[in-house]
This record gives C-alpha cells, sequence and structure tokens, in this order.
C-alpha cells in the first residue's frame, strides 16, 4: 500500500545526499544509476573506520555490513586466491551504509549530512 510512497522518499533521500556529497573524497555506489532500489545508501570511502566511529559518536546509526572478505574467512584458507580478490578485501575495508529509510525527517536527513561534511571539513583543517 505505501511501497510507492517510500521508494519515492528513499530517492529524495538519495538524491540529496548525492548533491550534498559531490564534491568529498567518498564514492556513492548509487551515484551512476538512474533507477535504483535504494533500501541502501552505500558510500565507499578510505577512512570508512573513522567516519564510522564519527558519526555513530554523534547518535547515527551507520552500518558495515561485510566487515571481511569471504578470502579472509578460515574456510578460504587453503583456497587458491586469484587477484581479484583484493578488490574484494578494498572493498570490505571502505564500504559503509548511511540510514536512508523513508520515515527520517528532512531536519534528519540534513544532520546526516552535515556531519559527514563536517567530518571532511575537520579532516582538511
Amino acid at each position: 500500500r505505501y511501497f510507492d510512497d517510500w521508494q519515492d522518499r528513499r530517492k529524495q533521500i538519495r538524491d540529496y545526499y548525492l548533491t550534498r556529497f559531490y564534491d568529498l573524497p567518498i564514492r556513492c555506489l548509487s551515484r551512476d544509476f538512474e533507477k535504483h532500489a535504494d533500501q541502501k545508501f552505500v558510500i565507499y570511502t578510505s577512512e570508512r573506520d573513522e567516519l564510522f566511529t564519527y558519526l555513530a559518536e554523534a547518535g547515527i546509526e551507520v552500518k558495515i555490513h561485510y566487515d571481511r572478505a569471504l578470502s579472509e574467512l578460515p574456510i578460504a584458507s587453503t583456497l587458491k586466491k586469484p587477484d581479484i580478490i583484493s578488490t574484494s578485501v578494498m572493498l570490505t575495508r571502505g564500504v559503509l551504509s548511511l540510514p536512508i529509510y523513508p520515515e527520517l525527517f528532512d531536519s534528519e536527513i540534513e544532520f546526516i549530512a552535515d556531519k559527514v561534511l563536517e567530518f571532511y571539513q575537520k579532516k582538511s583543517d
């Protein structure tokens, strides 16, 4: 019943984040998609852990969905690891999801974006 409205709201949030984060040294993984499910707003940054801590301390719920690559799990210890594995390891070290659920108020979305911007501003000072 509310699915279309929720999807529209997620798209609004994604578009807002994309606009606010355009000049930051992060990669928004949904930037280049015209249509996207927007169930997660995933970014990549080489400073993932520091940004995670900064946002969490500000009371923002951020998620790390994959903290280790499959090749790093004990079950894979005897397997030959192709070069492509290094890409998955890199991604697991830098991927972070920001809140994008439709019940967020505009003020909460602005607060999240402001804190991300503030993190990078402090890094450049």
